[in-house]
């Protein structure tokens, strides 16, 4: 998470000497690689993986989405889905769907990302607006490199980044509990980096704590700006 790729591969190395391969060393740096947009490096690494654990199927489709991130965040949007495509294909395995879960009032609900399904689906996109302007008016900009295919017509790198799931359910829960000073959600994928930086500064403006479970950690927003990980996710 520090960017220290060349230690964390000597590690690797020094560590294979004695021990078998182990698969999540190289997801997590994968992940890292992710953050720093290492393209040359985070291909070596996913070729070493399909070499090392050919039969882990499951581990290679979270290297696919990690590689083709990658891809997307410099621009290569085409090499990203034919790569995304291509490799699960070739795995036979399907790609999880993002999804995130919120408990309000003793109610269990879940998104996926844009969902309008709710009933109360106005009144949580309308908060989002609102989560927006304020996320905005505090310095807020969003990266687009974390979009992860190419815009559809009439979005923005704005409105893709504010229909993730995760801001669908904290939007929620401001509706159903408006002023509430916790909230709590779970995901099934990890959090992305636009939405990590705009969930410090939610927790920020509205004076509340956030948690947020995703595949890698429990992340502890706090009223301070600041999550428990300290960015390095």
């Amino acid at each position: 998470r520090l960017f220290l790729f060349d230690e964390a591969q000597n590690l690797i190395d020094e560590y294979e000497k004695t021990n078998k391969p182990s698969v999540i060393m190289y997801t997590s740096l994968l992940s890292g690689l992710r953050n720093n947009r290492n393209r040359y490096l985070s291909e070596k690494m996913y070729n070493r993986m399909k070499s090392l654990f050919p039969d882990q199927k499951q581990d290679l489709v979270a290297g696919v989405i990690l590689l083709s991130n990658i891809y997307s965040s410099v621009g290569e949007h085409e090499l990203a889905t034919t790569f995304r495509s291509d490799q699960i294909n070739y795995l036979g395995k399907n790609v999880k769907l993002g999804l995130s879960c919120t408990e309000v009032n003793g109610q269990l609900v879940t998104f996926h990302a844009h969902d309008h399904s709710h009933e109360r689906s106005s009144e949580i996109f309308s908060e989002i607006d609102r989560l927006t302007s304020e996320l905005i008016a505090h310095g807020y900009k969003c990266d687009s490199s974390w979009i992860t295919r190419r815009l559809k017509e009439g979005e923005t790198d704005l409105s893709v980044l504010c229909g993730h799931s995760e801001r669908i359910a904290i939007a929620y829960n401001f509706v159903e509990q408006p002023g509430t000073k916790f909230i709590q959600i779970t995901g099934n994928l990890r959090v992305c980096g636009d939405c990590h930086q705009a969930i410090k500064l939610i927790a920020k403006i509205r004076q509340c704590y956030i948690i947020v479970s995703d595949v890698n950690r429990i992340h502890h927003f706090s009223p301070n700006g600041q999550c428990s990980c300290q960015d390095h996710f």
